[in-house]
């Protein structure tokens, strides 16, 4: 439902002020924690038809560095040089208001649509050209990507940085007995486990865990992605959005992030084309099916307390305990997952 844009006092200003033409109504678009999004109508302008963009205010966190407005608006910029039309078209930035009108893509999620194999072609296509893209001109500039991991014992670490944090908000809340005695007896023994099975294994494969991956083999990445990031056009041609983490990162993240992110429901054959795919798309990455193999459970156990997230201090506020519990269930099933898969990869073979 489109709003007055009485309701948003800063949306007209901003948007007349970044584009030089009149904003004529605004609604929210969106539904996630790290920005405020809008789609503004803008008024006929001379050479132009009337038409819609979106505007996007991005979240600051105390203690978050993250330049996601900077990151997004020059990932987006990069991408449009190098003629890719998959992607919003950036328009404007105002570091001031901490915002940036990007080009409205008509279409509605993909998440919530029928997924098929041109789909994923579609994924595996898009990330072929970011890795071909990684030598173009500009590329060396563009940063790292958001907790990006390129080694084996990096990996390693942030797991175990994520799940001392979580313990130590668990310690400070007496509510949350079932997840701790959770975390004690299932999830942590995993963990040990995991991290064993992937200390013999690349040693066995002459994988060095401490080795950090070389510049050649690194790939730009949404970091990101996934059908809870694309738009699905009028026509069923896919459009990806949302670059806030977008940067340098290790193939085997990428792969890795794409067949357990929590916000995709891929059957099982469809996974499978996805990894066959990259691992063709990625065919110049020394070691890459291995690799891929040992961090795979470790990215499930870290997307694990990704998800338990809502238990943590600065998060509690703001969730119900309903929840939290949902979340706590999700959580224990992909711990089942990994624990069933981490040493026969049902993807890697």
């Amino acid at each position: 439902m489109t709003m007055s844009l009485a309701g948003l006092p800063d949306a007209a200003g901003t948007c007349q002020a970044l584009t030089g033409r009149r904003a004529l109504a605004a609604e929210p678009i969106g539904q996630g924690r790290n920005s405020r999004v809008f789609r503004v109508d803008l008024a006929p302008a001379a050479g132009a038809d009337a038409e819609s963009v979106v505007l996007k205010f991005y979240r600051r966190d105390p203690g978050d560095g993250r330049d996601r407005l900077g990151v997004e608006f020059g990932a987006l910029g990069f991408l449009w040089q190098n003629d890719v039309r998959v992607v919003p078209r950036p328009i404007a930035m105002d570091r001031a208001r901490n915002c940036a009108v990007f080009e409205f893509i008509d279409g509605r999620s993909a998440a919530g649509t029928d997924v098929g194999v041109a789909d994923i072609q579609a994924s595996i296509d898009f990330l072929a050209n970011l890795r071909r893209l990684s030598g173009a001109e500009g590329s060396r500039g563009l940063p790292a990507a958001s907790e990006a991991c390129f080694s084996i014992a990096d990996v390693v670490e942030s797991v175990g940085t994520r799940l001392t944090r979580l313990e130590a908000a668990l310690a400070a809340d007496d509510q949350d007995r079932r997840l701790r005695a959770w975390i004690d007896r299932r999830f942590r023994p995993l963990v040990a486990d995991v991290e064993r099975w992937v200390a013999v294994s690349a040693g066995r494969w002459g994988v060095a865990p401490a080795a950090a991956l070389p510049q050649e083999s690194r790939t730009l990445s949404p970091s990101d992605f996934g059908f809870h990031n694309a738009v699905r056009r009028p026509d069923g041609r896919l459009a990806f959005v949302d670059f806030e983490y977008f940067g340098w990162d290790d193939p085997a993240k990428t792969v890795s992030d794409y067949l357990l992110h929590p916000g995709m429901a891929l059957a099982e054959d469809l996974k499978h084309r996805f990894a066959r795919g990259c691992l063709e798309a990625y065919a110049d990455v020394s070691r890459l099916r291995e690799r891929t193999r040992l961090v795979y459970p470790l990215f499930g156990l870290k997307w694990c307390l990704i998800i338990l997230n809502d238990f943590l201090s600065e998060r509690r506020a703001s969730s119900s305990r309903e929840v939290r519990a949902a979340q706590a269930a999700k959580a224990e099933a992909l711990a089942d997952r990994i624990a069933a898969q981490y040493a026969d990869n049902p993807y890697l073979v």
